[in-house]
């Protein structure tokens, strides 16, 4: 196969795709200038203002397969955490997604992985969304219009990721005057400038940066607190950029580019005898979109992007710095269409994607006593995609029903060190080709005006995989997509829910219960120095698959000065390798059996506001051994099932507190007071088993130890808008 057909079959899909037309009626009509499919709806002009509010109230029981949606008036009622609203964070503390841990920035939902998470920023890919080992997301909340969480029954047009989509746009309104909003605080500042040239186009920017290491840190090891977690080092600091210009009613372009820097260093890991290690990462992604209102019925989106990971940790192993360097890029063009016909809401489109990955080089800057292996593979790859869908509402029934065609390759230049010759493959051979067909099916009946059962079925492939190189938590993970030897992830997922509102829509109550399987899921075989020196990744990665099920209760109430949430996840998550645990099956890492969080919220008059956030969750799985004995002056150590242990439980009390002050001259603001990890509780970083001989002896200490890394951080900060 050459990569002419392959290029041949993906237009092929692109031209049926965008070809398809069916008709429409004047029934229905596109009212809204956006091509979000939440604005398609019935134009009725006799539709009294009460509905619209009752059915904005009753979103939980009426809504589709569109999952959670937040508006920024929602995001300001959350608790901000070191002075900021995150939407992000907030979607940890909703249902159906299990605490992440200390210096863990990963979403896992129901089972998953943190790299099963499709991450947009105006439809373009984020690979790391969040800062500062997760307590900061890299999504500024001033510029935030709406975001999109999808945890079941992802539709048809969304492809890629098993778990869950994440989609948060930007705001597309041309503002009338210069705007500017920001935040100055002890842990980070950011400022927003919107800014009109026309009626027609507009222009934005924004810029956020932490400085925790220079001013919080040491003023807590002032006060006592222990020096080992002061010492560490975590800043960040982010850009955002971009435009909007409304050509006339029926065409629009948007662009946006976003970059952000992180640095973390940590002093002193003690397992691989690491000591004074750091840590840096980059995101990079940049779009432009072109929005086409054709008529009431029909609109078309297409959009060209380009998104880039990478990640350097420099380790001081041995008394020898070794660096490791990985990355990403990937080039996206997509085109789809939004119509109505009838009773039908459709969308079809086509997505093309090319890819590139270096997910592993090394560099040392002496001798180390281990041999750098000097195979070493580039990956490129070409994916197109296609796919249908069709949302109708009859009646109480709405249904959504889909399919998603890709079609994925990976190409040359490659070389395949294989065991007895080594074969080259040239720049645009194709090497592996893999092909799959997804159904997707959603579908939600209505009880009554208070009652609604939803249920939902899906098939997902993911042909990147983000494996994780050390145990200890920090995100160094390498990129690497399906290839020669290494399959494309697999999912199906069943989930199905029964919600329920009393009082008026003021109480929220639901719960849902979910089974899913992961097919060719990918885990080093070796330890961290072949995991270093072995340049053939491929060859150093088992494959195995996993299952996860559990069910998610939630309560949740809406109006009046107390409002909140509170979620719990009862969950199992398994994993079977031929080659680990002797191929019995065995809890995943990220098993939580308990996952529970509480937010409260308490408006006390027109000047504060307080909010509380308390999470729990059973600890995360380890592998420690269960004995040990000495021969020869040498430890063995005797270790029993796999991940048999479970680490210390997770739980953390956030505080905030909001003053509005009073507008002076045109300029609001507000003073925001936080505490992160109020009780400081000391949440287990790593955990490591120790043994230690004395003067060429029999005798050894062994013991079991922790290492911690945030203690309790008070912020402040002033929010300012202009």
């Amino acid at each position: 196969m050459s990569i002419k057909f392959l290029l041949l079959n993906i237009i092929f899909i692109c031209l049926m795709a965008a070809t398809f037309v069916v008709s429409a009626q004047d029934k229905y009509a596109i009212i809204k200038d956006t091509t979000d499919s939440n604005s398609i709806t019935k134009k009725n002009i006799q539709i009294e203002e009460v509905q619209v509010r009752a059915r904005l109230k009753s979103i939980n029981l009426l809504s589709g397969s569109t999952g959670i949606q937040l508006d920024m008036e929602s995001m300001q009622q959350l608790p901000r955490l070191v002075g900021e609203a995150d939407p992000y964070k907030a979607l940890q503390y909703m249902g159906g997604v299990s605490q992440a841990g200390e210096a863990n920035s990963g979403l896992y939902v129901r089972g998953g992985n943190n790299d099963q998470n499709l991450i947009l920023l105006n439809g373009t890919l984020i690979q790391n969304p969040t800062h500062v080992l997760g307590i900061f997301s890299v999504f500024n909340p001033d510029l935030i219009d709406q975001m999109k969480f999808v945890k079941s029954g992802i539709p048809a047009e969304y492809g890629g990721r098993l778990s869950s989509v994440v989609d948060i746009s930007t705001a597309s309104v041309i503002p009338e005057k210069l705007k500017i909003d920001g935040s100055l605080g002890l842990i980070s500042s950011r400022i927003c400038v919107q800014f009109p040239v026309t009626k027609k186009f507009s222009v934005y920017g924004s810029l956020r940066g932490s400085y925790i290491s220079s001013l919080i840190l040491p003023g807590l090891s002032l006060l006592g607190i222990d020096s080992s977690l002061t010492k560490n080092r975590y800043e960040y600091y982010d850009v955002n950029a971009g435009f909007n210009y409304k050509i006339n009613s029926k065409h629009r372009i948007i662009g946006h580019f976003y970059s952000g820097n992180d640095d973390i260093g940590i002093m002193q890991v003690r397992q691989y005898n690491l000591d004074k290690n750091s840590l840096w990462w980059k995101n990079t992604t940049g779009g432009i979109q072109h929005i086409y209102y054709i008529n009431n019925q029909l609109s078309f989106k297409q959009q060209l992007s380009y998104s880039s990971f990478e990640i350097e940790s420099d380790l001081n192993w041995f008394n020898s710095v070794n660096n490791l360097h990985s990355g990403f890029n990937q080039y996206d063009y997509n085109a789809g269409f939004i119509q109505i016909s009838g009773i039908h809401q459709l969308r079809y489109g086509t997505e093309i994607s090319y890819n590139q990955s270096h997910p592993n080089f090394i560099r040392s800057d002496s001798i180390i006593p281990i041999e750098i292996d000097n195979k070493h593979n580039n990956y490129y790859a070409l994916q197109g995609s296609a796919y249908f869908r069709d949302e109708l509402t009859i009646g109480k029934w709405q249904v959504n029903a889909g399919v998603r065609g890709n079609i994925y390759a990976q190409i040359g230049p490659y070389t395949d060190y294989d065991d007895d010759q080594t074969i080259k493959y040239s720049a645009g051979s194709i090497i592996k080709t893999y092909h799959s067909i997804e159904p997707r099916f959603f579908a939600r009946y209505l009880i009554h005006k208070n009652t609604s059962v939803k249920l939902s079925a899906s098939r997902i492939h993911q042909y990147l995989n983000q494996v994780p190189v050390f145990s200890f938590g920090i995100p160094a993970d390498l990129q690497i997509p399906a290839s020669l030897y290494i399959k494309p992830q697999a999912s199906w997922h069943f989930s199905g829910g029964y919600f329920q509102n009393f009082k008026e829509n003021s109480w929220e109550t639901s719960v849902e219960a979910y089974y899913k399987t992961l097919e060719n899921q990918l885990e080093f075989k070796s330890n961290v120095a072949d995991i270093f020196t072995n340049g053939d990744i491929e060859k150093n990665l088992l494959t195995g698959h996993g299952w996860s099920y559990g069910i998610e209760f939630k309560v949740r109430k809406n109006s009046g000065k107390f409002t909140g949430w509170f979620a719990y996840n009862l969950a199992w998550s398994y994993r079977q390798f031929d080659a680990i645990n002797d191929g019995k099956p065995f809890l995943a890492s990220n098993d939580r059996r308990h996952d529970l969080s509480i937010v409260t919220m308490y408006k006390l008059n027109d000047k504060w506001n307080f909010s509380a956030l308390f999470v729990y969750a059973t600890g995360s799985r380890l592998n420690l051994p269960l004995s040990w004995y000495v021969i020869n002056q040498k430890v063995i150590l005797e270790y029993g099932d796999y991940n048999a242990f479970e680490m210390p439980a997770y739980h953390r009390l956030d505080l905030s507190a909001i003053y509005k002050m009073k507008t002076i001259h045109g300029i609001r603001s507000e003073l925001n007071f936080s505490v992160y990890n109020a009780y400081n509780r000391a949440n287990p970083f790593q955990i490591l088993y120790s043994t230690k001989g004395f003067n060429g002896t029999d005798n050894f200490n062994v013991g079991i130890r922790m290492s911690y890394l945030l203690p309790v951080i008070p912020s402040v900060s002033w929010v300012f808008h202009i």
